[in-house]
């Protein structure tokens, strides 16, 4: 199996994943068959998954406010400032923010990809596929 790593301007992270599936299938024989999401952020990026303002962010990496314990930067040779958002995910829950543990469009979108993926080798009636609220195709 291979990755391809893309990136989309879409109203949506759903939208985003919805668009590159259907133009990977425009390709003969390929298949988006799940998702993947990167850990590496910049702190504009990880305010905007984690519901925060970006400035807070910078105050918390800086340990203002008495914040002690904010993850270290990834080092990049081009100059932008890079995060793990699962560390900064796990400092914010450990002030007492609530932080999903990943966004639920990108799970959902994983689960249907895979779904998918399945359905295509099987032999499944279009009956069946209504009958557990599924488009026949």
């Amino acid at each position: 199996m291979s990755e391809l790593s893309c990136d989309v301007e879409a109203p949506t992270l759903l939208d985003a994943v919805a668009q590159v599936a259907r133009d990977i299938r425009l390709i003969p024989g390929l298949r988006a068959v799940g998702v993947r999401h990167d850990d590496t952020v910049t702190l504009a990026e990880a305010a905007q998954r984690y519901g925060r303002s970006h400035e807070s962010l910078v105050e918390l990496s800086r340990g203002q406010g008495g914040s002690i314990g904010f993850p270290d930067p990834e080092s990049d040779p081009e100059g932008t400032v890079f995060y793990s958002g699962r560390e900064i995910a796990e400092f914010l829950r450990g002030i007492g923010d609530t932080v999903p543990e990943a966004p639920r469009e990108l799970a959902v979108a994983d689960q249907v990809l895979g779904l998918a993926h399945e359905l295509e080798s099987l032999d499944v009636a279009p009956g069946t596929l209504r009958a557990l609220g599924l488009p026949a195709a």
